[in-house]
């Protein structure tokens, strides 16, 4: 069991934030970094705000993920709202006692920053996606959310074709032209083209099924040889 989850069954949460409906907030962008959310049920979003009016989604997180890291570790306001994609759930840790908590357990300290070390990697290649052709912004998006590492699937094998749950994604494709930085209306038509591709799959409302799992890791692979 990851360090994380037994620090978290050990420990009582300070705050449960029940989200009844879609597009309720569990905090605002700027509002201060006092607690540390963990979801635990539904999906929520890490959605930052523009200045142009259509926000911008920096990550769609799940049972079990954190959010707002950054910001309660380096103490800083929220640096974006999080607000629930459906009826959703989440604990919260005060910043005081997580802090203490990875002062005195090196393991759990080396875990989370981990995970932060990640998630920056994420948000640093989000910085090149107006360099990159559509087809390959989505394909990141979809890859990323199927949790899939482009170069392991690269290394080939019968794994590498092989579907799991995660890529079955529940998102709409608003969500995704969202997180893509792109308009729903070039979202739809790029997921239209590759369902007819046999790529994906859009016939349950809400979720795209990944098909050809090996096909978006190259779109992704693919464009970081040439760049």
């Amino acid at each position: 069991m990851p360090v994380f989850d037994r620090w978290r069954e050990l420990t009582d949460p300070d705050r449960v934030v029940v989200l009844a409906r879609k597009g309720d907030f569990l905090f605002r962008q700027g509002d201060p970094s006092d607690m540390f959310y963990v979801v635990t049920e539904g999906r929520i979003l890490f959605v930052k705000e523009s200045p142009f009016g259509t926000p911008l989604i920096l990550e769609r997180l799940l049972a079990g993920e954190f959010v707002a890291g950054f910001a309660v570790i380096f103490d800083f306001p929220y640096p974006a709202g999080a607000i629930s994609d459906c009826p959703s759930r989440a604990e919260g840790y005060s910043k005081a006692r997580l802090l203490a908590a990875i002062d005195q357990d090196r393991e759990l300290r080396r875990e989370v920053h981990t995970e932060l070390g990640e998630r920056f990697r994420m948000y640093q290649s989000r910085l090149l996606y107006a360099n990159m052709p559509i087809e390959v912004r989505l394909s990141q998006v979809l890859v990323a959310l199927s949790g899939r590492d482009p170069d392991q699937v690269a290394l080939g094998g019968s794994h590498a074709a092989t579907l799991s749950p995660r890529d079955s994604i529940a998102i709409t494709r608003t969500v995704l032209a969202q997180m893509c930085l792109t308009t729903v209306e070039t979202a739809i038509r790029m997921t239209r083209l590759w369902e007819k591709a046999g790529k994906i799959d859009l016939s349950k409302k809400g979720v795209i099924r990944i098909l050809d799992p090996v096909f978006f890791c190259d779109q992704v692979r693919g464009h970081s040889a040439r760049g």
